[in-house]
């Protein structure tokens, strides 16, 4: 055998037999061992190594159940015939190259780029995030006790595709009374984040090279699915009043449009009456459907919530997608979908292929969290909790940053988006920020058309008063220096 370097962690979880048996497999197919088939006797090995016979012959065990040495009686331990001795298949082996399809050429092409990994900066303005002392964790954790502790049968086998039936009827009871949608328990369907039910959308109704509108700035992750399907973009811009119909193209052929109309993401705005209206009529004509974002309805801060633009179609061409991703903690990856009648069956078939279902006991213990009167009253909370945080940020900007920004002023939402001034780079501006501890997030993935206007992004659902507060404040000190 040749001279091979033998390390072992003492203090590792890992036994040290197991530790053995991994480097001898490693030293057999990397042809360490040369022309050399037989493996040296336990008793040598183990005084070679300072090691326990007995560790020695268990890490020989495994090889031998694996198959990568045999044992000849009174012969020794050799390894198997059908190994190759020596180095050549190791160094000849290059990295496997995948051949993508065209499908998987697209995911490279259009997926959004990860943001890069940077130190957490002291006060970090992400959207988004959840603060984590308002959710009832101890009325949560009872809930979910509630079904480990049983030995219910719903727990021994798997739900059904379309959800966990007493959570579709408490959607939709709370979805009638409360955000004005009209469905019944059987058009909602469970999925595991909005994303997987744009994913099934996208491929049950679009054909490769069919346009799709979308708002700009919109949600990007959105139109990379709707693109990854094959779509064309047709980008629509938005104003302070949300989704401009009246310049979606008078000869566009799309068959679907995504809109944000209770508080469009990321500009903020809410989509009034007579625009509804327009886009309602819009998909009428050109036989289209909408899809509803409805991702942080509930979370208006001057009154009741508007009502969904589903409730306003009378021949279902709206499909509504919502969350718990916003209103309870985003890690619950739970979110909902409400489906023109029609398209119940083909999106559950669908989906059966794609998953087996979200986790049945998560769902059971929302339904319950909703039933028993838990969800409206965090609600309520949250609503309170981050108005405040709203209405500290925009006196903080109105202090600091006043003149210098414009945003849309919607008591709604979770984050603000700052236009900057002219001549001011939205990178200069995160780059400065990040130097005196504060986290803020460029807009510009977020525009379907470049060059885009300089803009920043500013979420505050994840910050106390006192940090939004001392955030603006650093924010408008480093903006103040960039302008001179």
């Amino acid at each position: 055998m040749i001279d091979q370097h033998w390390t072992f962690d003492r203090q590792s979880q890992t036994p040290l037999y197991l530790q053995l048996y991994q480097q001898l497999r490693q030293a057999i197919l990397q042809g360490a061992f040369g022309q050399q088939r037989r493996l040296p006797p336990g008793r040598q090995l183990a005084e070679r190594l300072g090691l326990a016979r007995i560790t020695v012959s268990q890490a020989y065990d495994q090889l031998v159940a694996e198959g990568f040495v045999v044992r000849r009686p009174g012969a020794g331990t050799f390894i198997a015939h059908h190994l190759s001795l020596t180095k050549t298949n190791v160094e000849l082996a290059r990295p496997f190259q995948p051949t993508l399809s065209p499908w998987g050429r697209r995911v490279v092409g259009t997926a959004v780029p990860a943001t890069p990994k940077q130190l957490k900066p002291e006060i970090d303005f992400g959207f988004g995030r959840a603060f984590p002392h308002i959710f009832p964790y101890d009325v949560w954790r009872k809930l979910l006790a509630r079904y480990l502790s049983t030995d219910d049968v719903m727990l021994s086998r798997y739900g059904s595709v379309a959800g966990f039936f007493p959570l579709r009827q408490a959607l939709a009871d709370y979805l009638t009374r409360w955000r004005g949608v009209v469905c019944t328990a059987e058009q909602i369907v469970i999925v595991n984040g909005a994303q997987q039910a744009l994913d099934i959308l996208a491929r049950l109704l679009l054909e490769p090279g069919e346009a799709v509108l979308v708002e700009t700035p919109g949600y990007a992750d959105a139109a990379a699915l709707f693109r990854l399907n094959g779509a064309r973009l047709t980008a629509v811009p938005v104003d302070d009043a949300g989704f401009c119909v009246d310049q979606i193209p008078a000869h566009s052929q799309a068959r679907l449009a995504f809109v944000t109309p209770s508080n469009q993401f990321p500009h903020g705005g809410t989509l009034p009456l007579e625009r509804r209206m327009a886009l309602l009529h819009w998909a009428q004509q050109e036989n289209a459907l909408i899809i509803e974002d409805d991702y942080d309805g509930e979370l208006r801060y001057d009154g009741r919530p508007l009502a969904a633009l589903q409730g306003l179609s009378a021949d279902e061409r709206v499909i509504y997608l919502g969350t718990f991703s916003k209103v309870l903690f985003p890690a619950l990856r739970l979110s909902y979908v409400v489906l023109p009648s029609a398209l119940v069956r083909p999106f559950v078939q669908a989906k059966q292929l794609i998953d087996r279902g979200a986790p049945t006991l998560t769902q059971a213990a929302v339904a319950d969290f909703m039933v028993e009167g838990h969800f409206e009253r965090h609600l309520r909370h949250l609503r309170q909790a981050y108005g405040q945080r709203r209405q500290t940020l925009v006196t903080a900007l109105q202090n600091h940053l006043n003149g210098l920004v414009k945003y849309a002023d919607e008591p709604a939402g979770l984050h603000v988006m700052l236009y900057l001034p002219e001549g001011i780079a939205e990178t200069a501006v995160v780059q400065a920020a990040a130097q005196v501890g504060v986290g803020v997030y460029a807009a510009a993935p977020y525009f379907m058309a470049h060059p885009s206007p300089p803009a920043i992004l500013l979420g505050f659902s994840g910050l106390s008063e006192p940090e939004i507060a001392e955030g603006v404040a650093r924010l408008g000190a480093v903006m103040g220096k960039l302008l001179g």
